[in-house]
């Protein structure tokens, strides 16, 4: 799953995309600068600076977000 989050956060160009938690919990990736893919942990920072930290064993799915209008 770590591998394929990098696929996603380096693809060209880049499309923002969902990261769903185990919990159902869905965490937003706008843009590349907002996600660093570690080892066993994944963090991910929101509009407000804020960051959550997941381990890899909660991520249950990637999706792709549809565009604002």
């Amino acid at each position: 799953m770590l591998e394929e989050l990098r696929k996603w956060a380096r693809t060209v160009p880049f499309q923002p995309f969902l990261i769903e938690l185990s919990s159902g919990r869905m965490l937003p990736v706008p843009h590349p600068d907002h996600i660093l893919v570690g080892r066993g942990m994944v963090a991910v920072e929101d509009d407000q600076g804020l960051i959550d930290v997941v381990a890899a064993l909660h991520i249950a799915g990637i999706r792709s977000q549809a565009p604002s209008v």
